[in-house]
């Protein structure tokens, strides 16, 4: 009888351990906290381009986004810091002109996938998000949307809000002798995966 109880404390010391271990890992994936960056992208290709000239609509099946430097957070994990946003989507707006460098956008739809990469090239986030799109006095490109980024495949899972803000760039070089540049704001709540 005295050899057995040395053996049971035993056991039951390490099954509480494997229960406290066990509540630490997942407790830390539910733990959502704000989350909340700024970036500049600049769109380096358009793909696909189709544009009825009577209604102003345009179709674009890819535009390619790349970050100008690396996010600027100002709430969430300290993992996001150093880390560069880029991102492909395709579009369907109403543009008030056929010449985009000048247009605005009456209305229209975004969908796409980003990435927060290391400076080594490492993603560490893909996400998803969609958004409508329109104008506004600051802005020929001003959208407005929903993203989220699942655990699977990302250091953070969570889900919020974009708004984007996109200008017409003037640099005299380049087939449209310039670029569009877009100001990005994310906001949300994640939490940083195991």
């Amino acid at each position: 009888m005295n050899k057995k109880i040395p053996v049971l404390i035993a056991a039951l010391v390490a099954v509480i351990a494997l229960v406290g271990v066990t509540g630490t890992t997942s407790a830390k994936g539910k733990d959502r906290q704000p989350i909340a960056f700024d970036t500049s992208l600049a769109v380096v290709a358009i793909n696909g381009v189709e544009t009825n000239p009577n209604s102003g609509w345009t179709t674009i099946d890819e535009e390619i986004l790349q970050g100008l430097g690396l996010i600027n957070v100002s709430a969430g994990p300290a993992e996001l810091n150093g880390l560069i946003l880029t991102g492909r989507q395709s579009t369907k707006e109403q543009f008030t002109s056929e010449f985009l460098p000048i247009a605005n956008v009456k209305r229209g739809k975004a969908k796409g996938q980003f990435q927060l990469s290391n400076l080594a090239g490492e993603v560490q986030v893909n996400g998803k998000y969609k958004m409508k799109v329109s104008s506004t006095d600051a802005c020929q490109i001003y959208g407005e949307g929903k993203w989220k980024s699942k655990a699977k495949n990302s250091i953070i899972d969570g889900k919020g809000e974009i708004t984007v803000c996109t200008n017409f760039v003037v640099t005299g070089e380049g087939p449209l002798g310039g670029f569009f540049l877009t100001q990005v704001s994310v906001t949300g709540n994640a939490a940083l995966v195991d």
